[in-house]
Parts: C-alpha cells; structure tokens; sequence
C-alpha cells in the first residue's frame, strides 16, 4: 500500500459557555505530509512505520510535560506501542515516531510545550510526529499549524495510542500494526514508578482548565490498578506514586466514597516487593481520619503530603471556587502534622489571582509560616483560555505578581533550608533511583521518604534501599552523603 497524504479535518465545534458538561467531542487531526517512500507490507505479526525499512523495528521517543499523571500516561502508552513491536529510542541515531505529550495548566506550561514540539521537528525531520495531551485538547489548530506535526490527539486517545496510529479507517495509517500478544509486552522500567488511578475534575475552579482538557471524574478499575501495580513491582518498582488530577475523588463517579482509596492502599500493601506508597496530591478536605491513621501507622506509606493551597485568603478562594476555606485547610494540615511524626509537607500557591489585594497575599504568607511546607510550588497567575477568571476585572500587574512571586519563594526558601538540616542530624534512609558517573566518580541517587533528594557516592545499587548520612545541603536537596550501609535489595 503507498504512501497517501492526510486530508486535513474539519476543525472541531468548541462549546465556549463554561458548564459542567462534558468537553466537546474531539476529532484526531491528521494531517497532511509528503510521502517520503513507498510504505512497508505488513503481516499479522509485523509492525512498521511508513518510511521505515522492512525487517526493522520502529524506535519511538517520548516527551512528557506537566504533571505526574502525564508521566504515568506516556508510561501506559510506550507499554502499549512496544507491545505492538516498536523499542525505545535510545537517543542514538533518530527515533520513527515522537510523541509529545503537552501540558497547559499554565501559560508557561504551553509556551513549554510549544518549545518541546518545534524542537522535536527540528531535531527529528525525518520522524512522525505526534502531539497529545491537554495542550492539544485545548489548542489543536494551534499545533496543527506548527510544521511538522503529523498528528494531534485527544487525552482520550492515551488509552488507545495503538489503534489509533493504527486506525485503518483513515486512507493510510501511520503505523502498520501487527496482533498484539505476539510478543511479550515489557514493562516500563522505574524503581519509583506512577500509577494513574483517577483522571479528570468536577470541581471546576474558576483559574483552571483541566476539566476542559481531561473531561469528568474517571477512576480506573480496582482488580486493574493491583496488577498493574504488581507487574511494576515484578520489573524492578520499589514505591508506587498514586496519581490522579483528583486523588481524594477515586471511585466518587462510580459511588464510592472515601473508603475506596483506603481500600486501594490495603490491597496494595498487600503486595510482596513494594516497599514504599506515595499520594501524589491530595486535597485537604479528603485527609480524613482514616487516611490520616494509615500513614502514621504504616512504615511503608511514605510521609510526605502535597496539599494545594493556592491562597491564604478566603475571598481568593471563594472567587477561585475552591472547595475549602482556609480555616478547614488548617485544621486539616495541622492534625495530619501532629499524627503524623516527621510529616513532610508541600503545597501550590497562585499569586496574583484577580482581585488579589496586599492584604490578601500577607494572609497567604501567614499560612505558609504557619504549616511551615517542606516545598512550595509557586505559580503566577496567567488567564487560561474559556476560564471564567480570565474575565474577571481587577487584574494584578505583571510587576506585583513578580514582586509576590519572589517575596514567597524567598519564604519558602528560608523554610525549606531548616528542613533540610534538620536532615543532616540522623540518617536517612534512601531509595537508590539513578546511577552514573560524574568527574569519573560513580554516583547513586534516590529520595528519602519524606520527599528529598540525596546523593552519594557508590555503584551497583540501584532498586536499593540505603542508609547514609547527609554532609551537605543544596536547594535541591542533600550532596556527598555518606553511605552508611545497605538496608535490602
């Protein structure tokens, strides 16, 4: 079969109202590109890509923006197109196939993810290109103009990224795909690896625009997440990050409740090999008792908590419809932090919110040096697109938000360097994630429980977990620890 270009699509119909609807149905936009040869026959057992010698196996890359539920989501598709006979690409001579998956929580995120796409097609001419994620929900004609590009596709399409570069309804496909079970599938290989339980958001704060890009609350299946999670463990994965957009809420579109997710972690407690358990990124109003108990009494559930915030000030909060205020919030932290011995936490703040006032922002600092966060993840507003905060007046200037900005940072720098000595007066215990040599010293790296990133010298033990003793600390972490002895293998 030869090589046919693409016609390109009729763009999508966009509902502009902002509802609690589903996002508008997405078309995949397949688009036009000169055939550059003869495509390869395929068998049932065969897999190739247009332009891609016979006989060889197509090498695909990935790219990942944004957040850990994306990096889960590129995991289960690279599973999903290697069982179907491409390999990795190695970063040796050029990938077949690349595929971006974009983020565009916010304006910095999407000016990333643009970069990420123009570099991929300056450095990869010759390769496919595919673009997904929530940029893509939310600018597909965008990229669609980006030269190129040869693809762009829904969040829905992660779940089935073979089909659809397989879909032989278009007049050709971009890949040949053979039967899948021919081969086995390998897994993706993470000592510390995600597993994606819940996708999408009922909330819908006015700033944010996952409920756009990701659609409704969707829990994955109980039986399914305990054999993922064990096929992770039977490749080599030590600690397991549960990750969602929203974590709290698993199984709440099914109805559940908030049992289920203490039900998920006894089960996969219950797993031989898997030593740790971490909750991406919780609300505060799902640390209930129950989850607060667990952690505190199980040496496996690390101790490290991301809770967002995003304000201090509960007029902020109402005009972003979040769904706590600030006095909740704090009741909430604060009985985690007194259950939970050596409680790491860290949390999101948005400064420059619409309407933001100096007072509010002194407030939100009062909260920060009150829970005093392990982390701060700091964001300056930008408007996303279709958001109603986008058109709210009383609009904070640029040189405020940057003001507030470093005023917070340095705050949160201050409180993150007593966290860190205090790291540096026990041992700690580590989970060795990396190896490699540097100046020609082979060095290990990995976290701690509680969410710090230490490094040390030695080799041959990475999957380990260690105890060393800190030296030295950076803002990223601790450097040139001691490593005290091998705790298990």
């Amino acid at each position: 079969m030869g090589s046919i270009a693409r016609r390109r699509r009729p763009s999508p119909t966009r509902a502009r109202n902002w509802s609690r609807s589903a996002p508008t149905s997405f078309v995949p936009r397949w688009l036009p590109w000169w055939p550059r040869r003869r495509s390869c026959g395929t068998t049932a057992s065969s897999v190739s890509v247009r332009g891609v010698a016979v006989g060889t196996s197509p090498k695909v890359a990935f790219t990942t923006l944004g957040c850990r539920l994306n990096q889960a989501e590129s995991d289960q598709m690279a599973e999903e197109l290697y069982g179907h006979g491409l390999r990795p690409w190695e970063a040796q001579g050029s990938p077949d196939v690349v595929v971006i998956n974009t983020c565009t929580v916010t304006r910095e995120a999407t000016k990333a993810s643009r970069m990420a796409i123009r570099r991929a097609a300056r450095d990869h001419p010759g390769a496919r290109l595919v673009v997904i994620g929530c940029y893509a929900v939310s600018d597909p004609d965008e990229i669609a103009a980006i030269d190129g590009v040869d693809l762009v596709l829904d969040n829905n399409d992660k779940e089935r990224i073979a089909d659809v570069l397989g879909d032989r309804a278009e007049t050709a496909p971009l890949l040949q795909l053979g039967m899948r079970g021919r081969t086995a599938i390998p897994t993706v290989e993470r000592v510390r690896a995600n597993l994606k339980v819940q996708t999408g958001c009922d909330e819908f704060c006015t700033f944010c625009i996952i409920p756009k890009t990701r659609g409704p609350l969707r829990s994955m299946d109980e039986d399914s997440l305990v054999a993922e999670a064990r096929a992770r463990v039977a490749t080599g994965a030590r600690e397991i990050v549960l990750t969602g957009v929203h974590l709290g809420k698993y199984t709440y579109d099914s109805g559940g409740d908030e049992r289920s997710l203490i039900r998920l972690f006894s089960r996969l407690l219950d797993i031989d090999g898997l030593w740790r358990i971490r909750l991406s990124s919780i609300l505060s109003r799902h640390l209930t008792d129950e989850v607060i108990d667990l952690i505190a009494k199980e040496p496996r559930m690390c101790r490290y908590l991301h809770v967002p915030l995003q304000s201090g000030d509960d007029e902020v909060l109402r005009a972003m419809n979040r769904p706590y205020d600030i006095e909740e919030y704090v009741d909430s932290m604060e009985r985690a932090k007194a259950a939970i011995p050596g409680l790491a936490t860290a949390t999101d703040i948005i400064v420059g919110f619409p309407g933001e006032s100096e007072e509010a922002f002194e407030r939100t600092l009062d909260v920060v040096g009150r829970i005093r966060y392990s982390k701060l993840h700091v964001f300056r507003y930008s408007a996303r697109p279709d958001t109603p905060a986008a058109g709210m007046d009383d609009v904070v200037p640029p040189h405020v938000k940057k003001e507030r900005s470093k005023r917070l940072i340095e705050l949160g720098n201050q409180i993150r360097r007593g966290f860190l000595e205090d790291h540096l007066h026990h041992p700690l215990e580590v989970l060795v994630e990396d190896e490699r040599s540097i100046d020609g010293n082979a060095v290990c790296s990995g976290q701690t429980g509680d969410y710090v990133r230490v490094w040390f010298e030695g080799e041959g033990l990475l999957g380990s977990e260690v105890r060393v003793r800190g030296r030295e600390i950076r803002s990223d972490g601790i450097r040139g620890a001691e490593m005290l002895e091998v705790i298990r293998r």
